[in-house]
């Protein structure tokens, strides 16, 4: 009874460390759009929200899965795919855009591209695909 107990927790865990993964990557493909047409302020900031809400969860499940997922510990490479850089930068973004509500078309496209880039610095955006696949498997 308490394999099956464990098995539930952790088929639970990894659907909600999926669902964070599909939420920071959904968001993701947003600003890629915003930066190519356009967007509102609050339209950003919603997807920059998003990310932030997302991955806060995201950084609080992890060390659960390491845990209860041997592989990840004995692969060096899945577990780099944990170390999650950009959430200060993302968090001072945040900051700077509701201090600067700027609705001019191109310095939203701008701040859209600045998001794509720092979200992006350590290949995480690709390192969490390979992760959202590992765990659908």
């Amino acid at each position: 009874m308490q394999i099956e107990g464990g098995i539930c927790m952790t088929k639970l865990l990894t659907r909600e460390i999926v669902e964070s993964i599909n939420k920071i990557l959904n968001s993701y493909d947003k600003l890629y759009e915003f930066e190519k047409k356009g967007c509102s302020y609050e339209q950003i900031r919603k997807e920059l929200l998003v990310l932030k809400n997302s991955t806060e969860t995201l950084s609080a499940l992890m060390p659960k899965l390491i845990k209860d997922d041997p592989l990840i510990t004995e692969n060096a490479n899945l577990a780099n795919i944990f170390r999650i850089t950009y959430l200060p930068t993302l968090k001072i973004h945040l900051v700077y855009l509701s201090e600067n509500q700027e609705s001019k078309s191109n310095l939203l496209k701008i701040q859209a591209r600045l998001a794509i880039t720092y979200l992006n610095v350590d290949d995480c955006m690709n390192n969490l695909k390979i992760l959202r696949t590992h765990l659908k498997t």
